[in-house]
């Protein structure tokens, strides 16, 4: 059973990877064109580039800037010694999960607004609310979590629905990513 749940671990983890870099490109391609019409209190507009230069709603939707701070900390230790300043891809590829977990909708008022007003253009191919979105997310999320945490996988069940989530999550953002995600994911073998 460890060695079962060791391979099933990988291959989830592996899925996950893919599944967070695609999801985190859809939104950052958003919130950038959406931050770009935002308007600054001095009069002007922010740039399109929102990690550096965040609308206020963005600015409160990532723990008031922390998240944003984190990632921007992390990304500036790992180009440490780069001739080249450090990236909005730097910053991007350091944001955690729970960031874009937790920019999707809820009951915040908040959250519904940036989901209306722009996360919604992530996801071109779906006609499904922000809530059953965010829903599949959610536990993607969490088994996450369980993954990096190494706790046992053994309700496949669980781990089948979210395989079922990634898929279909994927699919709304871009079919063709669904597609390779299917053709190289290893989870269906383990379980």
């Amino acid at each position: 059973m460890y060695h079962w749940n060791i391979g099933l671990s990988g291959a989830v983890y592996e899925s996950l990877h893919f599944f967070e870099v695609v999801l985190r490109n859809a939104l950052d391609a958003e919130l950038g064109a959406w931050n770009s019409t935002q308007p600054e209190p001095t009069g002007g507009l922010h740039g399109a580039d929102w990690l550096t230069d965040p609308s206020a709603l963005l600015h409160k939707l990532t723990r008031h800037g922390n998240d944003i701070r984190d990632a921007t900390t992390r990304a500036k230790r790992a180009t440490r010694g780069r001739t080249m300043p450090t990236s909005h891809a730097d910053v991007l590829a350091q944001m955690s999960f729970g960031t874009w977990r937790f920019l999707l909708p809820d009951k915040t008022p908040a959250r519904k607004l940036l989901w209306r007003n722009s996360l919604m253009k992530a996801f071109p191919h779906t006609a499904r609310t922000g809530t059953e979105v965010t829903h599949d997310v959610a536990g993607i999320y969490q088994l996450r979590n369980r993954v990096a945490h190494l706790e046992p996988l053994l309700r496949t069940g669980s781990v089948h629905s979210n395989y079922r989530a990634m898929r279909r999550v994927l699919g709304e953002i871009n079919p063709l990513m669904e597609q390779r995600f299917v053709s190289n994911q290893r989870i269906t073998a383990h379980i």
